[in-house]
């Protein structure tokens, strides 16, 4: 569910570029995967978690999480500024590599959010269902993002084009 004030709101990501286009308005504008780091989810915590492409990790090793379960303690370290979290500390189940819980910290080393993910499947994980983000730069809101399905699609050329933001009758 998107929050009132982001309605007719459109985005485009291509690569570490993100245009934003408010309503009302004939141009969109250029903006950063971390500009809205400090409420809801930020546009870099939604589109761009491909942390397999964009983290150098390493195991820490085995750890105990929440309620006891035995976890796998992976810290990520950024390969590119333009990312919105410069470190991930990040803990999968043992058996199935399910991400169960994250640490995601700015370049200022600061922790920003903690991140807790809910699976489909509790005896048998096979995709995040939800992620729970907990503010902890301000507010402490916690932000749900709820996956309702994956799907490829192909796209128009033209629609990979800033300016098509402005002209596209699709609403968001």
């Amino acid at each position: 569910m998107r929050a009132p004030a982001e309605a007719g709101q459109k985005v485009l990501m291509l690569g570490d570029d993100f245009w934003l286009l408010l309503p009302g308005s004939a141009r969109p504008l250029r903006i950063t995967p971390t500009q809205k780091l400090l409420g809801d989810a930020s546009t870099g915590d939604i589109a761009t978690l491909s942390w397999a492409e964009d983290y150098s990790g390493s195991v820490v090793g085995e750890e105990r999480c929440e309620g006891g379960t035995p976890c796998l303690h992976l810290s990520l370290q950024a390969k590119r500024k333009s990312v919105s979290y410069q470190r991930i500390e990040l803990w999968l189940g043992t058996s199935r590599h399910e991400p169960l819980a994250a640490e995601l910290y700015v370049q200022s080393e600061k922790l920003a959010k903690l991140a807790r993910f809910v699976m489909d499947k509790p005896a048998a994980p096979t995709l995040v269902t939800e992620m729970v983000l907990v503010d902890k730069l301000s507010s402490h809101k916690e932000t749900r993002v709820k996956y309702l399905g994956r799907q490829a699609k192909q796209l128009d050329p033209s629609w990979l084009n800033p300016m098509f933001l402005a002209r596209n009758p699709v609403q968001p």
